[in-house]
């Protein structure tokens, strides 16, 4: 019974395997500094630092958040935490890691930092550019919720879905009450939203997200782009 009790909490706190782990900073930038702030990443993605970066790096464009200042973040994304934390290891003391932070907090401000635990997701991923949305959740029971997204992203209404659905866990940092991101992306927001309008003609749809909509709190959501896009890792690899 122990045991059982132990394989059931591993799988609910995400440390049965190794996940995803994505680390995203957020920065303020006046329109000002936007050169400037971008000259800083060119240059040290060229680096001799940046070379043996094994993850990726999305810049990402904020157009819609809310009351949050940041216009600008770097979501880091590590195929595990072991890679998270070499990389920050090989940095430490680095001459073009901290040329690179003091040329960024010349042109802007860092307002948070946030380490997220890939969860599951559906659907192909573009690497390179893409529009996202963002809904920030408070998930009381994570198995629960689980079991009834994965329901409905591997029924047949879901077979043909364009885009992507990850679920992402907040393991450090974050907006206070916030547990969970549930993150979509797509080629453009017109085209998400679209195709929620057509599924939610279909009755069963709709009666999926009532149950899902009673397993958690929606508290916000933030709408992204991808400016630009840096690292070997491919996102569709993390499933």
């Amino acid at each position: 019974m122990f045991i059982r009790i132990m394989l059931m909490l591993l799988a609910m706190t995400g440390f049965a395997r190794a996940q995803a782990v994505w680390v995203d900073y957020a920065w303020s930038v006046a329109p000002a500094q936007e050169k400037r702030f971008f000259a800083a990443i060119d240059q040290f993605t060229k680096s001799d630092a940046f070379a043996n970066f094994d993850g990726r790096m999305l810049i990402n464009a904020h157009t819609a958040n809310g009351p949050a200042p940041q216009n600008f973040s770097f979501a880091v994304i590590y195929k595990d935490l072991a890679s998270f934390e070499a990389t920050l290891g090989r940095l430490n003391g680095n001459a073009d890691w901290d040329q690179f932070r003091k040329a960024l907090a010349a042109s802007g401000s860092l307002i948070s930092e946030t380490v997220y635990t890939h969860v599951s997701g559906w659907g192909n991923i573009n690497n390179d550019r893409y529009s996202w949305v963002g809904a920030a959740a408070r998930v009381p029971n994570e198995q629960e919720y689980m079991g009834r997204l994965s329901r409905l992203m591997n029924s047949n209404m879901m077979r043909d879905m364009s885009g992507s659905i990850d679920v992402w866990r907040v393991t450090a940092g974050g907006t206070p009450g916030v547990s969970h991101i549930v993150v979509f992306g797509g080629d453009s927001w017109s085209a998400m939203q679209s195709a929620t309008d057509e599924y939610g003609k279909n009755p069963e749809f709709r009666s999926a997200m009532a149950g899902i909509a009673s397993t958690r709190t929606l508290l916000g959501s933030i709408w992204t782009t991808t400016v630009t896009s840096f690292g070997s890792l491919d996102l569709n690899g993390l499933r």
